[in-house]
């Protein structure tokens, strides 16, 4: 009788326009109150009021409690009646001009008042009259907005700034600073004693892309990761990205940071062999792009390490059961299809060895439906004893 020797195990490990609600639910402890009536309100396309949109520059700045939301809210308020008040009177003047003296009444009101890179969000706006580009461009599209004119965003690698749709064209605004209206183009004033001109350079933007207001608000949340001291923590940063795609769920940006945060998160599960949520997060990417070549890596690399786990406890039906899962659920995953021959073989030869030589059949055959023609299992099956 021929006696078998369980072969070596070889692994391969790889490294890794609908409703919002459609694809995003988010969990009691994610959202305060307050939130979740505000993104009920998007998830039911309710974005024609603009208090919407001033609703979500503070609960996307982290103002998430009523009564602090309150307080903020009539500080905003008391911008916007300013406003108002002041520069009503331009209105008739046209998109153009009227855009050109509402980012100087910003600088000159004293609401801008010191341009910070990480001052992002609206607490440092109101408090300090701290800025970044981002701030500074929601709260001029807001208010330019709030007058009757067009105003969107432009997001490019790493800046933001404002387009003002005017009588002369589409108008670059750059926000971060006073003469920032067209860039590129002179201003010259009499101050009676002397003349003083402002040219602001036009840049060249890499990866310029338009976007609606509500994506200028959304990428608060990015932006605000750094600032909350959350870099090490997932869940929060998941939390983030779910929120940031339900204000903007058609831009691509946000489409892939949340596929990238689940991914993340399925990772950190892994790696504390916390399988269930891990294979739980992982579902959850492939549902917003079952394309990613990154799900893909990871998905495998879960089955893999799954499978490995049970291979080295010598638990060899279980190990069957998570390859083939794995084959099922990912097209081509050859790796899956080695480690699966080599569980099949493995639990056929420890059957042989027993004596059980029934089962070892059994397996053999098994194997052979979904490995045809492969001669280990031929001469394997043809050894037994009959």
């Amino acid at each position: 009788m021929i006696r078998y020797i369980l072969i070596a195990l070889f692994i391969v490990t790889y490294t890794l326009l609908t409703k919002p609600s459609d694809k995003i639910k988010f969990n009691s402890n994610e959202m305060t109150e307050l939130e979740y009536n505000f993104f009920t309100k998007i998830d039911n396309s309710e974005t024609n009021d603009i208090e919407i949109y001033y609703d979500g520059f503070l609960i996307a700045s982290g103002i998430v409690d009523y009564n602090e939301f309150n307080i903020y809210k009539e500080k905003l308020n008391e911008i916007r009646k300013k406003a108002k008040d002041e520069l009503s009177q331009y209105k008739s003047q046209g998109a153009y001009e009227f855009g050109r003296i509402l980012l100087n009444w910003l600088y000159d009101s004293g609401i801008l008042k010191k341009y910070f890179e990480t001052s992002t969000l609206f607490q440092d706006l109101i408090y300090k009259g701290e800025y970044n580009c981002l701030s500074s461009s929601i709260l001029y599209a807001l208010l330019y907005s709030e007058f009757g004119f067009k105003a969107t965003g432009i997001l490019t690698s790493n800046h933001a700034f404002c387009v003002s749709y005017t009588e002369r064209g589409n108008i670059d605004v750059e926000t971060t600073v006073r003469g920032g209206f067209n860039p590129g183009t002179k201003e010259i004033r009499n101050t009676g004693n002397s003349t003083i001109v402002t040219f602001v350079p036009k840049q060249n933007y890499n990866r310029r892309k338009e976007v609606d207001i509500l994506t200028l608000i959304a990428t608060l949340y990015p932006n605000s990761i750094t600032l909350k001291h959350i870099e090490k923590d997932l869940l929060k940063q998941l939390t983030m990205a779910k929120k940031a795609y339900y204000l903007s769920p058609n831009t691509e940006l946000y489409t892939d940071n949340l596929i990238n945060a689940y991914n993340r998160v399925a990772l950190d599960n892994i790696k504390k062999m916390q399988y269930k949520d891990a294979y739980k997060y992982l579902k959850k990417a492939y549902i917003f792009d079952p394309t990613s070549q990154l799900t893909r890596n990871n998905q495998i690399h879960y089955f893999n390490t799954v499978g490995t786990r049970y291979l080295q406890s010598k638990d060899f039906s279980s190990a069957i059961q998570i390859y083939k899962i794995g084959i099922k659920e990912i097209e081509n995953a050859d790796v899956l299809k080695k480690n699966l021959k080599v569980s099949y073989y493995n639990y056929a030869v420890t059957e042989y060895n027993s004596g059980r030589y029934n089962n070892a059949l059994t397996i053999s055959e098994e194997a052979l439906l979904i490995f045809p023609n492969d001669k280990d299992f031929i001469r394997f099956k043809n050894s037994i004893p009959k």
